[in-house]
């Protein structure tokens, strides 16, 4: 090689050496330390383990944790994040392969002839093109860099989507059995309704009660159905709803005979403030676009430098006019330097653009991480409001309970109206309801704070 081209490739190698990568900036963490633990844990919550992972699994309800599988194995949003995995893998390969030696081949047929001679031939030739740029000043290494912290956070937004599909299915679990559940109450609730309103009739008929109690039970009878028809709905809706998110076709689901609620078994485990840095997929992925940002800012840089590139060729020719095999054999290299001397400010304007997106992904993880924080204290103190709230209609209903056995007594024997009665057994099922709610949002928060926690297994037995 022309000792010349041999120093100017070293001078490039050199250079390349000496670039240097924008720094990561340094990730916010809000002060949070090893020791610091949510005001709303219970003070014997266990720290969570690798079982939580998997933590549709410490309920006690299997249907539950069957359905959460099924999605998590067949849910579109799923596959959808894993092929843009896929992509950005892709686009890693590409980038990589920018900073290789690019070699292309060219065949070519021309055709000659000669008046003279009266002659007509083919001349066949073919051609290797060769490039390498010398990537002065690291343009091609940071775009190489920050393909692979995008392939990372693909990774990572995989297992948000992961996440949150469990979340959301195990959540439309919930919304199922609750619609289950609150249709039969009302169901119930229509036949205690139509025994009444058979009593009543037959008080009416006797001249024990008044026409106006029959009127009563017959509106009474009327809103229940009324109710029951919308539960109906409700539950059809909440199925199909767990359907999709399965990655299933909408149809009927069994619900079984004795539909109940989930609910977690054991105490609730919560995990450290910090900890969320590692477990939260979401936080990853932020920490990840940091430094996706910082490499495309180096990528700007790079591009207000002179570019240059070692082109070369190898051509090999043959004249089946002069009677030769291979009679033209040339080959070349240069070195050119792709230098722009006025742009109007738009390669800085790159730049400008590149430090605001560094900066953005700055906040963009420390709103990340403040988010996370607020919705791990926010689900415990909603579950515990939802335990609390549990205790309190489940002794409520003991009393609505009587109440509606005591109005009955009382009426029957002619001693209160029609109305009390009325009024003590929606009081009964309203307060069933209820509970019936605040026991649903049990499993909600449950569920709500696995999610904030970010615990969810990696798909690969975990």
């Amino acid at each position: 090689m022309n000792p010349r081209m041999l120093a100017l490739l070293s001078l490039c190698a050199g250079l390349v050496a000496c670039t240097s990568a924008p720094p990561v900036p340094e990730l916010p963490t809000l002060g949070l330390e090893s020791t610091a633990r949510f005001e709303a844990a219970a003070s014997n919550a266990p720290d969570a383990q690798e079982a939580d992972l998997r933590w549709w699994q410490r309920f006690d309800d299997p249907g539950m944790a069957q359905w959460v599988e099924r999605a998590l194995a067949h849910n579109p949003d799923i596959a959808i994040s894993r092929e843009r995995a896929v992509q950005a893998r892709a686009l890693l390969r590409g980038a990589s392969g920018q900073r290789n030696l690019q070699v292309s081949g060219e065949l070519a047929l021309q055709g000659r002839s000669r008046r003279d001679a009266d002659t007509r031939a083919l001349d066949p030739s073919a051609a290797i093109n060769l490039e390498w740029d010398a990537d002065l000043w690291g343009g091609l290494r940071q775009a190489e860099r920050s393909a692979a912290a995008a392939v990372l956070r693909s990774e990572d937004l995989v297992q948000v989507s992961r996440l949150s599909t469990a979340a959301l299915t195990a959540r439309a679990y919930v919304a199922w059995r609750e619609a289950l559940l609150d249709e039969r109450l009302l169901t119930n609730a229509l036949d205690l309704q139509a025994d009444v309103l058979r009593l009543v009739r037959v008080r009416v008929q006797a001249g024990l009660s008044p026409q106006l109690d029959l009127a009563r039970a017959e509106a009474e009878a009327a809103a229940l159905t009324a109710e029951a028809a919308e539960a109906v709905v409700r539950v059809r809706q909440a199925g199909a709803a767990l359907q999709v998110l399965a990655g299933e076709r909408p149809g009927s689901i069994d619900g079984g005979d004795t539909p109940r609620l989930p609910a977690l078994a054991g105490v609730q485990p919560v995990v450290r403030p910090l900890d969320l840095l590692r477990l939260r997929p979401d936080l990853r992925a932020a920490e990840q676009a940091l430094a996706v940002a910082a490499a495309d800012l180096g990528v700007a840089q790079a591009d207000l430098y002179p570019r240059l590139r070692l082109p070369g060729s190898i051509t090999l020719s043959s004249s089946a006019l002069s009677g030769g095999v291979l009679n033209i054999v040339t080959a070349s290299i240069a070195a050119v330097l792709d230098a722009t001397l006025f742009d109007s400010g738009q390669r800085r304007a790159g730049v400008d653009m590149a430090e605001s997106v560094l900066r953005e992904s700055v906040e963009i993880y420390r709103q990340t991480l403040l988010q996370a924080l607020q919705q791990t204290e926010a689900a415990l103190v909603a579950a515990n409001g939802a335990r609390q709230r549990a205790l309190a209609l489940d002794q409520g209903l003991t009393a609505a309970s009587a109440a509606v056995t005591q109005a009955r007594v009382l009426y029957d024997n002619g001693l209160s109206g029609f109305l009390d009665v009325i009024d003590a057994q929606r009081s009964e099922l309203d307060t069933r309801r209820r509970l019936l709610v605040a026991q649903a949002d049990g499993a909600r928060q449950s569920i709500a704070t696995f999610e904030a926690m970010g615990l969810i297994g990696s798909g690969n037995g975990s």
